[in-house]
């Protein structure tokens, strides 16, 4: 028995069954399958494969060399940074308003993330009234936070691993009207501090920062928040009022989405350069195995 199990059973002693604070249901501690490996239902939970289209803008696997696929690659790196050098797990992706690409932003970081990495990587829906990142990788609609809530199951039953990546997905399932009652409870909470001890980054998909109050009990639970917002979208009134209500502490950076992209013709030209260079060099380096039969080509 895992001590994670004992702990839960403890927890479910000393609090005599009492009930979920919003939850309508008695509180069940056993929200994860736990074996001798606390961690050992990450290799058993139901395989799914992203497919992404350009028209849904995954960069990270559409085209990973593009400009857009290495400023994920910076980002990537900027957060690792700060993780090194701080307590930074849990990252809210939230935007000033609706259509400004956060959803977009949250699904091409995690992939990033989760890239060439050891790493485990969550990407969490968190816009349970609106949910679009199961559409947004191509892979359907699956059940989620709102049928994990709705019944007493195991939350691991509700999580799926992304193939080729270290990377995991636990939807929003059906849209919640009740999306509130949801985020505030005792069992969700509980859920989110479990899942921090089995990922080292959990990415979360949440509403923007208007008009709903859902996105900030989504922050309050978060180490970090980055705000997306868009050239030609964002309104600077919508935005300031809600910044008002946002953990200025917590902010850690904002994204621009549909920037101007004057860097694209300079990205392309280097890269191009730096092929033909390889080429060249791929060439010479033929010709002097040749002059060499010691040399590996």
């Amino acid at each position: 028995m895992s001590i994670l199990y004992k702990a839960l059973q403890q927890a479910e002693m000393e609090n005599a069954g009492a009930p979920a604070l919003g939850s309508g249901t008695p509180f069940n501690p056993a929200l994860f399958e736990v074996a001798q490996d606390e961690n050992s239902w990450q290799d058993h939970v139901p395989a799914v494969t992203p497919v992404a289209n350009a028209e849904n803008r995954i960069v990270t696997i559409t085209d990973r060399d593009s400009l857009g696929g290495e400023k994920f690659r910076v980002l990537r790196a900027r957060l690792r940074h700060l993780q090194d050098h701080g307590n930074l797990k849990k990252v809210v992706i939230t935007s000033g308003a609706a259509a400004e690409g956060k959803t977009t932003v949250a699904a091409n970081l995690a992939i990033s993330l989760a890239c060439h990495t050891s790493q485990k990587v969550l990407l969490l829906e968190g816009d349970l009234r609106h949910p679009a990142l199961a559409s947004k990788l191509g892979i359907g609609d699956l059940p989620g936070l709102r049928e994990w809530f709705e019944s007493q199951e195991s939350l691991t039953k509700f999580i799926y691993r992304i193939e080729g990546y270290q990377l995991w997905f636990l939807p929003a399932g059906q849209p919640a009207e009740d999306a509130l009652r949801i985020l505030q409870s005792d069992r969700f909470l509980e859920a989110m501090n479990r899942l921090s001890g089995c990922f080292d980054w959990i990415v979360i998909d949440a509403p923007p920062l208007q008009p709903l109050a859902d996105i900030h009990l989504l922050v309050k639970e978060s180490d970090g928040v980055l705000l997306v917002i868009r050239d030609g979208v964002t309104e600077k009134e919508k935005l300031a009022k809600g910044l008002e209500g946002l953990d200025g502490a917590k902010l850690v950076g904002v994204v621009r989405n549909d920037a101007p992209s004057a860097g694209q013709s300079s990205y392309q030209k280097y890269y191009a350069a730096q092929a033909q260079e390889g080429g060249s060099n791929h060439r010479g380096n033929k010709q002097e195995s040749r002059r060499n039969p010691g040399a590996l080509s």
